[in-house]
């Protein structure tokens, strides 16, 4: 997302025009763990408020990092609840 974007100068006029991404780059962030989630979801707040990010993209962005979130949410109480359970089945 806030990748650094290839830039043209145009021979005319000497302004510098930004190219729009690639499509076939691939962006990769670390959302193994809910911290993880909430900086991804902080940085893409902060590239929509300085208007780098269409706010539409962000919203489907974000929800889908709440998505992720709610997954790594669930899979920590399965494992809290598997830990209890075996606690209690070995007294």
């Amino acid at each position: 997302m806030s990748e650094e974007s290839p830039v043209i100068i145009d021979a005319a006029t000497g302004e510098i025009e930004t190219l729009p991404p690639t499509k076939n780059r691939r962006y990769r962030c670390k959302l193994d763990t809910l911290a993880d989630v909430k900086a991804e979801m902080a940085k893409v707040y902060r590239e929509a408020r300085s208007e780098q990010l269409d706010p539409a993209a962000a919203t489907k962005l974000v929800w889908m990092l709440q998505a992720v979130g709610k997954v790594i949410e669930t899979g920590d109480i399965e494992k809290r609840i598997e830990q209890l359970e075996n606690s209690l089945g070995k007294k």
